[in-house]
């Protein structure tokens, strides 16, 4: 009897400790794309899309290495500094490679370059969030995908052409894995699902990545394009095909902004959440696009002990979805 008292406490422990185990598998992921990163990256000030006046900070002075969100965040895009994680994403547009298709050669491949790069500095890549934009190349001549109301989507052929290329570099030793998860990113929210085209190019990706941003084409919430029950019925069918699902929010108004209304970053996606968008589900990825932009650049990168600043928004939200709650 003596041994079945001292047995009770520590089976419910071990009890505990799994449900938690659990818990923490089945939770939604947050990533963030921080900048400025550094002093002398802070100094710049940015350039013509994220921009800052030297002052808000930057993560090398702010973040400290026992900080909430060093030890919590699940990803990080483009910078170590003392964040715990070593899973890492990155924005990939195929015209990057200096044309209009995929560099089949592993060799020169800008792509299987950028993966190496992150590899030999001892992170995995998690996500590959890839589309086509050549207008940000060529402005009047930029090629687009195959499908009119999307333009962003790939042809099948660069999806093919990446998988092979990525077969090819691990066969000669370049990058570690022979496949990468490569996440479509699309302008409209759903009609990846409602094209067939589409919908038969998307599933022979892994998953989907969707803007939200609260400046231009995006603001205000409700439109074409920030439709959140749009968005939601977009997300709902990746998740059931067990893909993954990216919620890339930001950048943010801030209170220089006219339309800035106390705590907006966290009312707007409260209200995706009420309208319908994922809170928690084990391929729901939330990316922070940290950048700061137009009236919304003053706005502090730290401390996180500070609510308004993009650690402190940050930390809100992985406690928001810790633990499934």
């Amino acid at each position: 009897m003596k041994d079945l008292k001292i047995c009770i406490p520590v089976l419910l422990f071990l009890l505990l400790i799994n449900v938690f185990s659990i818990a923490q598998e089945n939770r939604s992921k947050v990533g963030i794309r921080p900048y400025p990163r550094n002093h002398q990256h802070e100094m710049t000030g940015g350039g013509l899309v994220a921009h800052w006046k030297p002052g808000i900070g930057n993560y090398d002075d702010v973040l400290k290495a026992d900080d909430y969100t060093a030890l919590h965040m699940d990803v990080v895009k483009g910078y170590n500094g003392v964040f715990k994680t070593k899973q890492r994403f990155f924005e990939h547009y195929i015209h990057q490679q200096g044309g209009d298709w995929v560099d089949t050669n592993p060799k020169t491949n800008k792509l299987i370059q950028i993966i190496r790069d992150h590899e030999e500095d001892g992170n995995e890549v998690k996500h590959i969030i890839i589309c086509r934009e050549g207008w940000l190349y060529d402005k009047e001549n930029g090629d687009t995908g195959p499908i009119a109301g999307d333009p962003r989507i790939l042809y099948q052929k660069d999806v093919n052409d990446t998988r092979k290329v990525f077969k090819d570099a691990h066969a000669l030793g370049l990058v570690k894995h022979d496949n990468y998860k490569l996440i479509q990113m699309v302008v409209h929210p759903a009609v990846f699902l409602d094209d067939p085209e589409a919908r038969e190019i998307i599933r022979t990706m892994d998953g989907i990545c969707i803007e939200s941003h609260q400046f231009n084409r995006y603001w205000p919430l409700g439109n074409e394009i920030s439709n959140p029950e749009e968005i939601a019925r977009g997300a709902k069918w990746v998740l059931e095909q067990g893909m993954d699902y990216i919620f890339y929010y930001g950048p943010y108004q801030y209170k220089d902004c006219d339309t800035y209304t106390d705590f907006l970053e966290r009312d707007w996606l409260k209200a995706f959440w009420d309208r319908g968008l994922p809170k928690h589900h084990k391929n729901m990825y939330y990316y922070l696009n940290a950048f700061p932009h137009h009236c919304g650049s003053q706005r502090p990168v730290g401390p996180e002990s500070d609510p308004y600043s993009y650690l402190g928004f940050a930390k809100w939200l992985i406690q928001e979805l810790e633990n499934g709650k």
